[in-house]
């Protein structure tokens, strides 16, 4: 009797309310959304950036739709492979899965692993009083082109522009995109903004140690190879010659999945590359994306939400459910309830990871940019470091030291060559 009236309070309690489940690649966070969404009535809203395209299950980690137990994913699965997916149009489908879930009374827990889409969680979104895009803005948005993006933005906007990276096209055409729609420029439009969150929101972060991780990422390409990964890289690489795109594509939409450029070389038959050298690549990639979602998460997404977020320990996969099914189950129903909760933000231990002053963002007074001669980005143009700890960082790296020296010691090679060739009088 008590367990149902506590129930009943719950479904009662969750109108309006929110779950995030952040965390990297491959930490459970697909099984602890279901087990939060079956204990509170929820359902899940996929923010996986590639898990929105149709089909390949395997190589986009989609939760079998069998160990789903029956709760309702939204966002996913809809996509054709011939569109780039942009956050706006995420944010607007996001909006709708929000408010359908809230309409019957449930809780919606967003979970995936492209995190940079959670801004849409943010209030008071400066593009919320909008006109249409003009075709050729449209044209502009839709450019695949990162050159003209970023020049396009600098023309509008040249101090929101220098804050970016020139090749950091989504942050660039999503600044272009508030400039279209409201007619403010997006440095003016930030400074109104109050910061603040749009529903009532618990965000946890599946955390685990990088070692135990790296050998779950590992295994884990193993057991997507054995379940039909490379019969889905070979469709994806049938429609990719249909139409004729080159490697520059995989920059793009659902050419970005892990696996795909991983084995391009292997499929087009290029010289010297095995199998083997494939799957060493896209376990490579796997483990170094796992690192960037952890930086994205400490130094992006907590200090943005002030550090409130809870951290579950999933290192050791034997005490799951103790440390991340318990505990978790245990804040949310205090935050269910609006009873303050219970549990510390991290297990001890792990309290320094969301130490968010600690992390420093480029800011709007820190946004100078400089170019290095020395070091090329992966277009082989020179290097770009936006703001003076980037750039200071860089040029203390081991690779910018390394090119400093690199042609000292090619000069007294070819120096040391010349007299070594050089003909010995009297012979």
């Amino acid at each position: 009797m008590l367990r149902t009236v506590w129930r009943s309070r719950v479904i009662m309690g969750s109108r309006g309310k929110v779950i995030v489940v952040a965390g990297t690649t491959g930490v459970g966070k697909s099984q602890l959304s279901i087990q939060l969404a079956e204990r509170f009535n929820g359902e899940v809203i996929n923010s996986d950036s590639m898990q929105v395209y149709k089909g390949i299950p395997v190589i986009t980690n989609k939760h079998p739709v069998q160990e789903r137990n029956g709760i309702e994913h939204h966002v996913m699965n809809h996509v054709d492979w011939s569109e780039e997916y942009f956050l706006h149009r995420f944010e607007r489908e996001c909006d709708q899965a929000i408010s359908d879930i809230h309409s019957r009374g449930k809780v919606a827990v967003i979970v995936g692993g492209t995190h940079y889409y959670l801004q849409c969680l943010f209030n008071k979104r400066i593009d919320d009083v909008s006109r249409e895009v003009s075709e050729s803005e449209r044209r502009i948005l839709d450019s695949e082109d990162p050159q003209l993006l970023y020049d396009t933005l600098k023309e509008c906007d040249p101090r929101i522009a220098c804050k970016y990276h020139p090749n950091d096209a989504r942050r660039i055409r999503r600044m272009l995109e508030i400039f279209y729609k409201t007619g403010k420029k997006p440095s003016d439009a930030y400074a109104e903004q109050q910061v603040g969150l749009r529903y009532d929101t618990l965000f946890f972060w599946l955390y685990s140690d990088p070692e135990p991780l790296n050998k779950r990422l590992d295994d884990r390409v193993d057991k997507m190879l054995d379940e039909g990964a490379m019969s889905e890289i070979n469709e994806l690489y049938d429609y990719y010659k249909s139409k004729n795109y080159d490697v520059a594509q995989c920059e793009n939409g659902v050419w970005q999945v892990i696996g795909f450029k991983e084995f391009l070389p292997w499929l087009e038959k290029q010289p010297n590359i095995t199998f083997e050298d494939c799957v060493d690549r896209m376990k490579i990639r796997t483990r170094q994306y796992a690192k960037k979602q952890v930086k994205w998460i400490k130094k992006m997404l907590i200090p943005d939400i002030n550090g409130d977020i809870y951290l579950l320990d999933a290192s050791d996969l034997s005490n799951w459910d103790v440390n991340v099914a318990e505990r978790s189950k245990s804040i949310t129903e205090n935050f269910i309830s609006g009873e303050p909760v219970s549990q510390k933000r991290a297990p001890d231990g792990l309290a320094a990871l969301l130490d968010h002053k600690s992390e420093s963002r480029t800011s709007m007074n820190d946004t100078q940019q400089f170019t290095c001669d020395k070091c090329f980005d992966r277009n082989g143009k020179p290097l770009v470091a936006v703001g003076q700890d980037n750039w200071e960082i860089h040029i203390r790296s081991r690779r910018h030291r390394s090119n400093l020296t690199r042609g000292t010691r090619k000069a007294a090679y070819e120096k040391w060559k010349q007299t070594r060739e050089k003909p010995v009088q009297g012979d």
